[in-house]
């Protein structure tokens, strides 16, 4: 998230208070808890259908997204002049535009059918209430317009019709990667507003959509949101950006979406003998998957093991060997040196191997030989 200096030089402001002049950093976009970023277009984009994803909804990812509602909450009082420019009788508009890697432009996501300009959003008092929300109510900006943007994010060439359906490619004359308020539209706050300190805005990400043969392995897709002083425009003039956040909203899977790891020593996969041997699996990716060990002894026989839950994005196996229900090919496995095959279904498995000799404590350990996914 962008992180802003807030400078509270007021002992009271419109939506929030402070006690005396200090600085902080301070979040203006607040994910909810729980939900994750996650992936789109592993392979091919929106699983298979080439289709738009739905930050709020979950429509359209394909895995990783964790289990809590996600909206995008915009703190009002972490805005630097919330104070001034948030108060009654302001008209606020907002201003979202598509960043792929950090960078707006004509780069491979856009807004996409059933997508509209005129944005929604809600306003709570607090971010539990925000997050708990299911409904944006009656509240809306008004009406817009799509944009192409520039490298600054700036609107360039109006969009007039957005792609749909399975389309997987995006024609140039489509490629709306910004959603602007009107000028002589937008929010009017009102009184009730200020008494109920409603600062914490639920604002809707529309529908977007990635063009497979441009994003296919690991962009990070973005949404800028921008809340705008609508009194502030003209006819030659933008209406000014009055507080800025930046919310993440999905990564596009690699084209590979497995990786494997060799570990090329255990004494045995039985009881320790004086030796135990314990291995360690790394999920090292933002998705989570499942990893398959397959053993092969030193007299030719074969086993395999799946973890039976999935290992958790940024998290880890750990067992000892015997403690792992390996099936066996033939015979029974154990009682012979061995080394291990790891496949995960997802990319960037790391692992580390541990022997000990419970007699005489000696210990060691390696790190498995990974390949080049």
């Amino acid at each position: 998230m962008k992180k802003i200096l807030v400078l509270l030089t007021v002992a009271v402001g419109i939506f929030c208070f402070s006690t005396g002049a200090f600085a902080q950093l301070a979040d203006v976009c607040t994910p909810c808890d729980k939900c994750l970023v996650g992936n789109v277009g592993c392979n091919t984009a929106q699983g298979g259908t080439c289709g738009y994803f739905d930050y709020e909804t979950g429509y359209g990812y394909t895995s990783g997204r964790g289990t809590g509602n996600c909206h995008a909450v915009f703190s009002i009082c972490n805005c630097l002049n919330a104070g001034t420019t948030f108060a009654a009788g302001k008209r606020i508009g907002v201003a979202l535009t598509i960043l792929v890697n950090g960078a707006s432009g004509q780069n491979g996501a856009y807004w996409s059918q059933p997508a509209v300009t005129d944005i929604q959003f809600h306003q709570y008092a607090t971010q539990a209430e925000a997050c708990a929300a299911t409904d944006y109510g009656t509240y809306h900006f008004g009406p817009g317009k799509f944009f192409k943007s520039d490298s600054a994010g700036k609107s360039t060439t109006e969009v007039t019709t957005l792609i749909g359906g399975t389309t997987c490619t995006v024609p140039a004359a489509n490629q709306a990667t910004r959603i602007v308020t009107n000028v002589d539209q937008g929010y009017v706050i009102t009184s009730a507003d200020e008494f109920l300190k409603t600062s914490r805005w639920w604002i809707n990400i529309p529908e977007i959509r990635i063009d497979p043969a441009v994003l296919y392995n690991g962009e990070k897709i973005s949404v800028r949101i921008e809340l705008l002083d609508m009194t502030s425009g003209g006819i030659c003039a933008d209406c000014t950006v009055t507080c800025t956040c930046v919310i993440d909203v999905a990564y596009v899977c690699p084209k590979t979406t497995s990786s494997t790891c060799l570990f090329p020593y255990f004494t045995t996969t039985g009881t320790p003998n004086p030796w135990w041997n314990g291995i360690a699996l790394v999920n090292t990716s933002k998705t989570a998957g499942n990893v398959t060990l397959k053993v092969y002894q030193k007299d030719g026989k074969t086993g395999t093991y799946t973890t039976t839950t999935p290992v958790a994005a940024g998290s880890m196996f750990i067992a000892t060997l015997d403690n792992i229900a390996f099936t066996a090919a033939s015979g029974t496995l154990g009682g012979v040196p061995l080394y291990i095959e790891a496949t995960s279904t997802f990319t960037g498995l790391d692992g580390f191997a541990m022997i000990a000799n419970t007699q005489s404590g000696e210990s060691m350990g390696y790190l498995c030989r990974k390949n080049c996914n």
